[in-house]
């Protein structure tokens, strides 16, 4: 059984207004790694950040469950999974993602309000043996 999942790697970020009627990310860069990241100074008051994850799950040798651990987090940056929004988060953070995931085509995505200094903390996957 593998223990962890880390997600702090290959992220996409786009930058929009602050509430686009559809988020694409056509245009954006990559990033290494999600802990490097820092909100462009350059963007002006009512943009967003977007940073996006695309991943896929082992398949495991036993059943397991899937926690979300966010370590740290700029202000105000809202979380959605799979398109389900879990609204503004408060790191540090863990809670249950199982019936959010699935084994395939998995997108995490984070929106950063504009002119936030914050980075970000380690992102994982852990995974919990099924009862």
């Amino acid at each position: 059984m593998i223990d962890a999942i880390s997600l702090d790697a290959h992220w996409r970020c786009e930058y929009f207004e602050d509430d686009p009627d559809e988020v694409e990310f056509a245009t954006g860069f990559d990033i290494p790694t999600l802990a490097g990241w820092v909100f462009d100074p350059l963007r002006v008051d009512g943009w967003a950040a977007w940073l996006e994850k695309r991943f896929d799950l082992p398949l495991q040798d036993l059943c397991v469950n899937y926690d979300l651990s966010i370590d740290a987090a700029p202000p105000g940056t809202r979380l959605y999974i799979n398109g389900r929004d879990f609204g503004v988060i408060a790191p540090p953070l863990r809670f249950d993602v199982t019936d959010t995931v699935a084994l395939e085509d998995n997108v995490i995505a984070l929106r950063v309000p504009s002119g936030s200094t914050a980075a970000f903390g380690s992102c994982r996957l852990i995974t919990i043996p099924c009862e």
